[in-house]
């Protein structure tokens, strides 16, 4: 995952959200095709973004790479996915007994015309698989078996991802393999998410664990704060729409005296990492300034309001690494 590229994505949010402030929502036939084991689920309303002047930036600076991939092979077969796609959303599946490797998966939301993509694979004279049925369209080659395809659920939801990662999919939706609905954890933060916020991800605590190292590389260097990290147990990132557009990212630690350790160490990592970045990127230094962190509990929520000066900077800012 992907933190930085989910808050990337957010931040974006952030600034589209005066012209869309009803939030999307993941349908719930959608999430019981996810399996029991996803340690990332995380939701993206395209429909907010696409009021933006800056919507191609946005595309060329935040998407993931195999999402502007897959944009640019549906275009090639004439599906103008700029138009025809409403959400996205896509779940990691973190590595296990039964697939060593992690596994992703990336479902869309669109006006699809699952014929015409097939017609245009024939004319093309590329090959097409199955599973359980399914056409699974291969979009994508690479070596180590990580290569791409894609399906269609229905004529409006796609799926796309490695051959194992559909498998499972596929499997899930046919009864073989346990849903997201078997998950206590993921599916109780995604009732509070989903349908209320625009933007949002739910995190188990192995992708929490992986989240807050790479958001706050400062903090990491603690030993105390490897400790606590590490007793993590789960996390969410959203967007919030109230009076003002502020940025939640809220973790459940093991005990409450873990959360208030936890705090203090957040909150001297921000502060470094403010103070470093502060002439390369003056804009994210301002941001980290801003960030406040509070307690209640086991419950730590990091939270920010930003300026739309800000967030316009961060714009024209390349990529963070």
């Amino acid at each position: 995952m992907k933190l930085r590229a989910a808050l990337g994505i957010v931040l974006t949010a952030l600034w589209l959200a005066p012209l869309n402030a009803v939030a999307g929502s993941l349908r719930s036939d959608v999430l019981s095709l996810l399996p029991a084991e996803s340690g990332e689920v995380a939701f993206l309303d395209l429909q907010a973004l696409r009021g933006s002047p800056h919507y191609s930036l946005i595309k060329q600076r935040l998407l993931p790479p195999r999402l502007s991939n897959f944009e640019q092979f549906m275009r090639s077969l004439g599906v103008d996915a700029d138009q025809e796609l409403e959400w996205l959303a896509w779940a990691y599946v973190p590595p296990g007994p039964e697939h060593p490797d992690e596994l992703f998966m990336v479902l869309a939301q669109g006006e699809f015309v699952p014929e015409k993509m097939e017609q245009g694979f024939l004319q093309k004279k590329l090959s097409l698989d199955t599973y359980r049925g399914q056409t699974l369209f291969p979009f994508a080659r690479s070596t180590g078996g990580q290569d791409l395809f894609f399906t269609f659920l229905d004529s409006s939801t796609a799926a796309f991802g490695t051959r194992p990662s559909l498998e499972l999919l596929l499997d899930t939706r046919y009864g073989a393999h346990q849903n997201l609905l078997y998950n206590d954890t993921l599916l109780a933060h995604l009732n509070e998410v989903n349908g209320h916020a625009p933007v949002w991800a739910v995190l188990d605590d192995y992708y929490t664990r992986v989240a807050v190292h790479q958001l706050l590389p400062e903090a990491g260097k603690f030993e105390e704060f490897t400790r606590v990290a590490d007793r993590l147990r789960s996390s969410i990132l959203r967007l919030n729409l109230d009076k003002e557009m502020t940025l939640s990212f809220q973790a459940w630690c093991a005990e409450p005296l873990d959360a208030q350790v936890f705090s203090l160490l957040l909150q001297t990592g921000l502060a470094a990492q403010s103070w470093i970045v502060r002439e390369s990127n003056p804009a994210l230094s301002s941001i980290l300034g801003h960030m406040r962190v509070n307690t209640a509990g086991e419950r730590l929520e990091l939270r920010v309001a930003m300026e739309e000066r800000e967030l316009r900077a961060l714009l024209e800012l390349p990529p963070l690494p």
